[in-house]
């Protein structure tokens, strides 16, 4: 990664004391005397996450480690992270406290946000109140006009790259993290690159987009946060009869799922799931919107009771259920879905996988869990193979569902890695 890649100026003063000046030559030994590597908290397909505490003054940190061999060709990718950043600093945006580097390993030292990432809350919970919901949004438009301001486009914001923080009376917050394809914008941007369920009509188009396809992914996961589904799947888990509906951008609140939902909600989920970028929301806009800041205000106001405004909602001990066309579904704590009834009845829940797809070139390079370049004229029959959800990312390594409408694959990650 070379000279460009030196340790950052810490936000503490002694938060590296311990730790020799030109830190591309340090040791693993070096790194240990100033930092306790713990338990695995995540890990991907460059590195791996841990917490630590750093000795001199005890604070229980996260430390990504990546394993340089793996970069090689990609250290662009780790330069533009650090590059980004190091220059941001917002209670909403995961904080980089430090980067250190030695021969074989780079260390990338983070504030750790101990209560796992939306994903997992998703998994657990099924769907979120009004308010619950509303307070997440203003934490993620709070991000994203932050970032935004600044030019940048986070380009892959989804449930797995929000880390939820519990504060008091058990409400929860979020931020915003994962800037590996987070990129400064100056002018319209071609690349191929996000999560299929999230990416933005503009992108697919391959007309040109900004900072404005961060404000519809936020639409799409108020969307699930709202009713459990993505707004946009397809019941044959066709990767390209996906993309066509999200191109299409036509909106629908079936029934019962969105029976209790209110005109607020439902306006809001409207304006951010425009298809022309236009015409959307901006982040700063959504922030300022009078149902995410009467929601937050509400949320913030009450211990939540594991009620939502007007039903039960699932908790994270139960079972999610759906009781539509005589067909049920049953989550199951180890992550497992089963289902009996009619497949066709029921929403597409969420899957996470560890892969993101980017492409710079016209003929759609992809890339699998193994970095192995996939042309998409093989993907149709991967996908048939992997019997992928239509919110599954581009991979290589999921596991054959055979009998399953959908199914919810968790990983360890708290920060993804």
């Amino acid at each position: 990664l070379g000279d460009s890649l030196m340790q950052l100026e810490p936000r503490s003063p002694a938060a590296t004391s311990a730790l020799p000046s030109n830190g591309s030559n340090l040791t693993p030994s070096d790194v240990e005397r100033c930092y306790e590597i713990g338990r695995v908290i995540g890990d991907g397909n460059f590195a791996e996450v841990r917490e630590c505490r750093r000795r001199h003054d005890d604070q229980i940190l996260a430390v990504k480690i990546v394993e340089r061999s793996k970069l090689t060709g990609r250290e662009h990718m780790m330069q533009n992270e650090l590059s980004l950043l190091g220059s941001l600093c917002h209670p909403r945006v995961v904080q980089l406290l430090a980067h250190h580097h030695t021969q074989t390993h780079s260390y990338l030292v983070m504030e750790l946000v101990g209560g796992g990432d939306l994903f997992e809350a998703i998994s657990d919970r099924g769907r979120f109140s009004e308010a619950e919901a509303g307070l997440m949004v203003l934490d993620v438009s709070d991000a994203l006009s932050y970032i935004h301001s600044k030019s940048i486009v986070h380009r892959d914001l989804k449930p797995e790259n929000l880390l939820v923080e519990k504060v008091t009376a058990g409400v929860c917050r979020l931020k915003l993290g994962d800037f590996g394809l987070a990129m400064v914008v100056t002018e319209p941007v071609f690349t191929i690159c996000g999560t299929p369920t999230y990416v933005a009509p503009e992108i697919l188009r391959e007309t040109g987009y900004g900072v404005a396809v961060d404000v519809w992914a936020l639409g799409v996961i108020l969307y699930i946060l709202l009713c459990g589904f993505a707004p946009f799947r397809s019941r044959d888990r066709d990767q390209e009869e996906l993309f066509k509906l999200i191109k299409q951008a036509q909106l629908h609140f079936p029934s019962p799922f969105w029976d209790s939902a209110s005109e607020g909600a439902k306006g809001l989920v409207r304006s951010l799931l425009q298809s022309d970028p236009a015409a959307r929301l901006t982040a700063e806009q959504t922030l300022q919107h009078t149902w995410v800041k009467a929601m937050a205000s509400a949320s913030k106001q009450r211990a939540p009771t594991g009620k939502s405004q007007r039903g039960v909602q699932t908790s994270a001990a139960e079972s999610l259920t759906d009781q539509t066309a005589g067909s049920k579904i049953t989550l199951r704590r180890c992550g497992e879905l089963t289902a009996r009834g009619q497949e066709e009845a029921k929403p597409a829940l969420l899957q996470r996988q560890e892969t993101t797809w980017l492409n710079h070139h016209p003929n759609r390079v992809f890339f699998s869990n193994q970095n192995t370049p996939m042309r998409s004229s093989h993907l149709q029959a991967l996908h048939l193979q992997q019997q992928q959800t239509p919110s599954q990312r581009l991979s290589l390594s999921s596991a054959t569902q055979t009998q399953q409408p959908s199914s919810i694959q968790r990983t360890k990650s708290a920060i993804h890695a």
